[in-house]
């Protein structure tokens, strides 16, 4: 199992950082515009949320203690694709919530 897409970490109300978040079959990383975020095995995901406001286009991620919000849609871009962005947020929800259950 490999999952590797480019998104856009969400910071404070309108900044967001632009980086390659990737599933393997031992680890949950993203790589950001500044660096290596997190790179973590699987039992460090300790939560996954899709909230509806986020209408499939983004999640919430706990990772040992920090919660990062992702965006598969790019962040004010008024010719982004949400149908992408939903397909992509579909893909993870599958692979995400099997890592967790699994890790618990």
């Amino acid at each position: 199992m490999r999952i590797e897409d480019t998104v856009w970490r969400m910071i404070g109300i309108s900044g967001s950082e632009r980086g390659q978040l990737r599933l393997t079959k031992d680890s949950f990383s993203f790589e950001g515009e500044k660096g290596t975020r997190f790179d973590v095995p699987h039992r460090s995901v300790t939560a996954v949320r899709f909230p509806w406001y986020y209408l499939g286009g983004g999640m919430k991620v706990t990772v040992g203690t920090e919660t990062y919000r992702f965006s598969f849609v790019e962040p004010h871009n008024e010719y982004a694709s949400i149908g992408d962005g939903r397909a992509t947020g579909a893909k993870w929800r599958t692979a995400l919530e099997k890592v967790v259950r699994n890790a618990a």
